[in-house]
């Protein structure tokens, strides 16, 4: 019979008790990162040790359980409704990050006397060690609890790994690692490195796999020693298919077992970078040599074949978010059952008939009333409610498509709206349609962008804790840094926007035990004009679906924002109609985007 969360969290303080003998005093609390050898932000379920000792299924949280008996986790405002619920009844005390009062992990364990911490040594990046010693803990390497604690722990994953063609990425692999040699080699780099980012590597190999949900990713690493300008790609050898085994023959790239990956480090003088490594590669993190990898600012610069992949992915979203959309609105108004749960299939399986899809880049959110509040809402067999015929319904989700990553949240009135539901949707719009028709000029961040989605709801008294907007992979990570725009003073805030870059627009309103609304598309960074006083950015939206404009507040839109909707749904009206074959999706389509005076009219 499954352990209980309070038996694993006894059994965890149990298993360290046991171990702390160490030289330099005991080891009294062990932290349970949400993170894997990759640092990657999908876990693969080997490593979802965090959500197999706490319950807590969101996609951001921290643990710690102690010898003393004490457990708490920490996460972000995102989950803190999701959270509650699941840690109810367990040992956890819930840490509310970012709020005043909440105490930081390194606050909440000194208070108790301890500062000797240890952790799953592949959790646990060189930068988190550092940062822990920053605070006045010391990390100390113990063995992984969980290879004891977790008796049907999951292997490490290893499906096969196949080519993303030269035509879709815009550049082939050996162009890749030439400009990669060379940046090496400019910025004096003469000892080995270590590559250790899933999405990297799949970029810079022009591969992709199956290894983590929803993210067409394989694991491994991969070496480089410039001596020799050498590359190894260290991972499951038998899982690379014919085709993509011969483009890394021909691209000169070794091919070695993914367990090889931390003997090669000891063996050279080998540098790792700080923010992505993991303890596990290095014997001293004090002694390790570092450097920074320019991969992720790379791939977050889209080729114009990226781009054109994105557009064309969107075509196919956009078709199955048209077919969804108008089936929805007959069950509605047929007086059909649909639940969360069944309108996340339906929408799965309209997706699955377009051309070229692989899987979903993210868990649907598809949230009703209250649940709409919760902003990383997944509906589960005992949450699952039926649409009701009043209220918003709120339906963020995406796909994996063959030549890009599709990302867009629709809010969609299902009858009968609040006054309140009708103001704050369209606060959400007008700060959603602000954002999407800026122009700024080079050097602007998302720092700075972000006030534009924030402006009209802040002046109505509203606010939202998550980011407005965050980068989406080409056929990879549908969440792809360094940029994002949001309201904090964070690394990720301070990049400049350069064309190529793509950028979701997202803002929110979360009314909780009430409702929540959010609009998003994805954008793509663009030039617009030059001037005197320098060049300028806009962007250009690249998702295709309607807002849906019953639940607009017509007397709340400016004439400028009423004429950007007509203008947007003109594009997708008339990009889309060719594309559907039955009739009564086109006759949707047309009463769906009709213009907003000929709707009043």
């Amino acid at each position: 019979m499954p352990m209980t969360i309070s038996q694993r969290v006894e059994a965890l303080g149990q298993w360290l008790a046991s171990h702390a003998g160490t030289e330099g005093g005991a080891v009294e609390a062990y932290i349970v990162p949400t993170a894997d050898p990759h640092n990657d932000e999908y876990i693969p379920v080997r490593w979802q040790c965090r959500q197999w000792l706490t319950g807590f299924d969101g996609s951001a949280g921290l643990a710690v359980v102690t010898t003393r008996g004490t457990a708490a986790l920490w996460t972000d405002s995102r989950y803190w409704l999701q959270a509650a619920t699941q840690l109810d009844g367990t040992p956890f005390a819930l840490m509310r990050e970012g709020k005043p009062d909440t105490p930081t992990l390194a606050q909440w364990v000194k208070a108790q006397g301890i500062t000797r911490v240890s952790a799953p040594a592949d959790m646990v990046t060189l930068s988190d060690a550092a940062a822990l010693s920053a605070d006045g803990l010391e990390y100390v390497a113990l063995p992984d609890a969980f290879d004891t604690l977790w008796t049907d722990r999951p292997a490490v994953p290893a499906e096969p790994i196949v080519v993303q063609p030269a035509t879709c990425a815009g550049a082939t692999m050996q162009q890749k690692l030439e400009r990669l040699r060379q940046h090496l080699s400019k910025s004096g780099m003469t000892d080995a490195c270590l590559f250790t980012d899933l999405a990297d590597l799949a970029w810079l190999l022009n591969l992709r796999g199956a290894d983590v949900a929803y993210n067409p990713v394989f694991v491994g690493y991969l070496g480089y020693e410039p001596a020799t300008g050498s590359f190894t790609l260290f991972t499951h050898v038998h899982t690379l298919t014919a085709e993509a085994s011969a483009q890394l023959h021909e691209g000169g790239v070794a091919v070695q077992p993914y367990e090889a990956a931390t003997p090669w480090v000891a063996a050279h003088t080998t540098r790792l970078d700080p923010s992505q490594a993991t303890m596990s590669l290095c014997a001293d993190p004090r002694q390790q040599p570092t450097f920074s990898s320019p991969l992720e600012g790379w791939r977050a610069i889209k080729t114009e074949a990226e781009a054109e992949g994105f557009r064309q992915a969107m075509l196919r979203d956009g078709v199955a978010m048209v077919q969804f959309l108008r089936w929805l609105d007959e069950q509605q108004a047929a007086g059909n059952e649909v639940t969360e749960i069944s309108a996340d299939e339906k929408l799965t399986a309209l997706r699955a008939q377009q051309p070229g899809y692989c899987e979903l880049s993210f868990p649907t959110i598809a949230a009703c009333g209250a649940h709409g509040a919760i902003v990383h809402y997944e509906a589960t067999p005992h949450t699952n409610v039926r649409l009701t015929p009043h209220g918003l319904l709120l339906l963020d989700s995406g796909a994996q498509y063959d030549c890009g990553t599709t990302d867009l949240t629709r809010t969609i009135a299902l009858g009968h709206l609040t006054a309140e539901e009708r103001r704050v949707y369209t606060l959400v719009l007008k700060g959603h349609l602000r954002l999407a028709h800026l122009q700024f000029p080079e050097g602007t961040t998302g720092l700075q962008l972000d006030l534009a989605a924030r402006q009209d709801m802040w002046a109505a008294g509203y606010d939202f804790g998550h980011g407005t907007g965050h980068g989406v992979g080409s056929h990879l990570c549908v969440h792809e840094g360094p940029h994002q725009i949001r309201k904090n003073v964070r690394p990720c805030t301070l990049i400049p926007f350069e064309p190529g870059m793509t950028i979701t627009d997202e803002p929110g309103i979360y009314v909780e035990g009430r409702f929540g609304v959010r609009i998003e598309n994805t954008l793509l960074c663009v030039p617009s004009r030059e001037t005197d006083f320098g060049r300028f950015l806009r962007f250009e939206t690249l998702t295709l679906c309607p807002y849906d404009l019953r639940a607009v507040e017509r007397d709340m839109l400016t004439p400028d924002e009423v004429e950007q909707i007509n203008a947007y749904h003109m594009v997708v009206r008339r990009r889309l109609m060719p594309l559907l074959t039955d009739e009564a999706d086109k006759i949707w389509l047309a009463r769906a985007t009709a213009s907003i005076e000929d709707d009043r009219g």
